[in-house]
């Protein structure tokens, strides 16, 4: 009789413990997503590891600042955070060719979050349709 009720409880607790646990993603601060974000575009714009651990401080600064202003909703703030955080880049980069680069790794990231934004409110319709009968109708 204890081993089923051993067994139970064995069950119970890994489900609780496995339940329990979040997501990496969520725990990442802006610290890491700036780091992770530098690592992705670092090589396509061959820059020092001191350039580069430079931009983790400036993208980190960035991500806190947006942050702050983005419940808002003040888009000329963020947008002025933005041109702010390009000018730093700029000059830390001293290199018009790695800025250009700089740019365009900013541009495929913007191509990017498009193409999610449509694709989440393609699949929020898509799960929100009724049919078209309405709702509690019957064929």
């Amino acid at each position: 009789m204890k081993s089923p009720l051993l067994l139970f409880l064995l069950i119970l607790t890994g489900f609780f413990s496995a339940s329990g646990q979040k997501p990496q993603s969520e725990e990442l601060t802006n610290a890491q997503h700036a780091r992770n974000f530098i690592d992705r575009i670092a090589p396509k714009m061959e820059i020092t590891k001191s350039q580069k651990d430079s931009l983790t401080t400036i993208f980190c600064q960035f991500m806190d600042d947006v942050e702050k202003y983005r419940a808002g909703n003040n888009a000329k703030i963020i947008n002025y955070l933005m041109k702010a955080r390009d000018e730093k880049v700029k000059s830390l980069l001293h290199d018009d060719a790695k800025f250009d680069k700089y740019l365009l790794a900013m541009a495929d990231l913007q191509k990017q979050r498009e193409t999610q934004q449509k694709q989440a409110q393609q699949q929020q319709q898509l799960g929100g349709q009724q049919s078209p009968q309405g709702p509690g109708r019957m064929q």
